[in-house]
């Protein structure tokens, strides 16, 4: 077969990517500025790395993470997101004083490396090659780091390889290639067809009259030449896959036909945000249908398309991915733990973890539960592992069971995966335990300590003799330029400290007794049970998932005037019972998901050369 080269990609990307796609970039994989309390970029400090050991190799948060910033707003600080000319907002309103909605600008989204895998098995029924450049997550998705980072001259080459390998395992094989082209290509009206409706679906559109044209053309001038009419077909598949149509999402919007002034997502632009969205792969037949019937622009045929997608099973792979990024999950996927210290430690038991975690996710977000049972709920799922690890009595794979209400353990906060990541290699950590809480359940940011700061409890204690984390921390406290940002983290951790730091139970810690009582702004607990019961009744925690969610959704930070609409999230989601379902349901309807802001130029101007016609 004709190899496509990188040549015609790399010009391509070059042209669309030399700006960072949504900004100028200084380098292949420059960040942007970190994010204020806002969560605005380029107005604040970035996430702290953490003062209890920063260079260490277990940190579960993402490096590339600046963390999940959001602190309520205060109306007599300039530089949170109020109405200038409203200087005394209603205290009981959540959304007093806080500015008029407007959209942020369309932006190209290269896919993670899930959804285009996806996308290419779901179109070609071939399992695509494993060996893609990894994603890099920005704020914790995939999908922000996407839309503000470049693609590189790997990355377009190994684009170019996945795509070699999966046409040639199709165009290989006489069976699967009739199946999927259904006519004979020495009839050019067949070849013209088959552009059409094979480019409708990996572009996610319909293709403009030239874009057809030229991958007919292509593919009958390439047959001829090679004296093989599926060659010819094959070098155009190869085409379209390796195009940043195909490669991107590419959204630019058009005028608002009832709002004058306002631009919304067209229908095609709505079908691959919903598909990604909700099942993590390609539009199927009946979205793209939709689209090309106007429906996914009108309420009540968005509404139905939502439904009908989030009733699929599909909708499990990409309800379970954001959840995934959300808690940090990844992290288990190479849990590193002293099996000197920690005997049951395996190469298997961060997979029993994660598992846990994932079915305890599934069982409150698919089932429309209340999710604030991620905190609080007292059933799981454990294998022989973890039944080990929790002093269980021996299980025979995932056994569902029930924990006496009398347990320390319960939601999130009492397994072992959590309490694992959030730990050294060797010990345990209520900085990381008590960051990780403020980050991703509260949403709240927590600035970095200043330069010059002793971060490490190593030397603590020096020759006083044993000594527990909570004492080594309250001596690390004492130095005012630690206790400002250890106050919002410790006390949170030190509730968890009859946890090691593989997630089992201990009453002792180098010979002295744990005392874990603690507090959370003012209210006490102990362990993981309390912990999540005090934290499932605040209100933060419904705001911090709708937030995250928009974050995930929508492939950036919201910007200060997109800040009533994460709000509004929030409030629906409490309002409907805290359920998946009802917050993305929200989400998908609500103007936030729908209207765009005026482009810029690289996307207003596509991305040329027959390669990105518009709608």
């Amino acid at each position: 077969m004709v190899r496509l080269t990188a040549r015609a990609l790399a010009a391509t990307l070059a042209a669309a990517l030399a700006a960072g796609c949504t900004g100028e970039m200084s380098s292949e994989y420059a960040q942007p500025e970190p994010p204020s309390a806002s969560g605005q970029p380029g107005d604040g400090p970035e996430r702290p790395a953490d003062p209890s050991d920063p260079a260490d190799p277990s940190d579960p948060v993402d490096p590339m993470d600046p963390g999940n910033p959001m602190e309520p707003v205060d109306p007599s600080d300039p530089t949170d997101p109020t109405d200038p000319t409203d200087p005394d907002p209603d205290p009981s309103d959540p959304l007093a004083g806080l500015p008029a909605f407007e959209p942020a600008p369309p932006a190209l989204q290269r896919l993670p490396r899930a959804h285009y895998q996806n996308a290419l098995r779901d179109l070609l029924g071939v399992e695509p090659p494993a060996d893609l450049e990894a994603d890099t997550p920005l704020h914790g998705y995939a999908t922000v780091g996407g839309a503000e980072l470049t693609v590189s001259p790997r990355a377009a080459e190994q684009y170019e390889a996945a795509a070699q390998h999966i046409v040639d395992a199709v165009f290989a094989d006489p069976g699967r290639r009739e199946g999927l082209v259904g006519c004979d290509p020495g009839d050019d009206a067949c070849v013209r067809a088959f552009v059409a409706a094979f480019g409708r679906r990996a572009w996610r559109r319909p293709l403009a009259v030239d874009e057809v044209e030229l991958f007919t053309t292509l593919a009958v001038d390439i047959g001829a030449r090679l004296n093989d009419r599926w060659q010819g077909l094959a070098f155009a598949v190869s085409g379209l896959l390796q195009s940043p149509d195909f490669l991107f999402r590419v959204e630019r919007g058009e005028a608002h036909p009832d709002r004058p002034g306002e631009r919304r997502y067209t229908d095609h632009e709505m079908a691959s945000r919903l598909s990604f969205l909700l099942w993590a792969t390609t539009p199927d037949d009946a979205l793209l249908d939709a689209a090309d019937a106007g429906r996914l622009t009108d309420d009540a045929g968005l509404a139905a398309e939502v439904e009908r997608m989030l009733d699929d099973p599909r909708s499990r792979e990409g309800v379970g991915a954001f959840f995934a990024e959300y808690l940090g999950l990844d992290a288990l996927d190479h849990l590193d733990k002293d099996p000197t210290v920690f005997p049951l430690m395996s190469a298997t038991l961060g997979a029993a973890m994660r598992a846990e975690i994932d079915a305890m996710v599934e069982r409150l977000a698919l089932a429309d539960a209340d999710f604030r049972g991620l905190l609080t709920t007292r059933t799981t799922t454990v294998g022989g592992e973890l039944a080990a690890l929790y002093g269980l009595p021996a299980v025979e794979g995932p056994t569902v069971i029930e924990r006496p209400s009398d347990s320390p353990r319960a939601g999130l906060f009492g397994t072992a995966g959590f309490l694992a990541m959030t730990a050294h290699r060797t010990v345990s950590s209520p900085t990381h335990r008590g960051k990780y809480i403020q980050n991703k359940v509260m949403c709240f940011d927590i600035p970095p300590p200043p330069p010059g700061v002793a971060t490490s409890l190593d030397e603590v204690g020096g020759e006083q003799g044993p000594m527990t984390t909570r004492q080594k921390l309250a001596q690390h406290r004492a130095d005012p330029t630690c206790a400002a940002c250890h106050r919002h983290m410790d006390p949170i951790g030190l509730g968890l400290e009859n946890f090691d730091a593989i997630g089992a139970w201990r009453t002792t810690e180098n010979g002295l007794p744990i005392d874990a009582s603690s507090e959370i702004d003012g209210t006490p607990f102990e362990g993981a049970a309390a912990l999540g019961d005090a934290l499932a009744a605040r209100p933060e925690f419904a705001e911090c998932v709708a937030r995250q969610m928009f974050r995930h959704g929508t492939g950036h930070l919201e910007s200060r005037a997109e800040e009533i609409a994460v709000r509004r999230l929030g409030i629906a989601f409490a309002e409907r019972g805290h359920r998946v379902r009802a917050l993305l349901t929200a989400m998908v309807m609500s103007d936030a998901f729908r209207l765009t802001g005026p482009p810029n130029d690289m996307v207003a101007d596509g991305m040329g050369d027959g390669m990105g016609g518009a709608e």
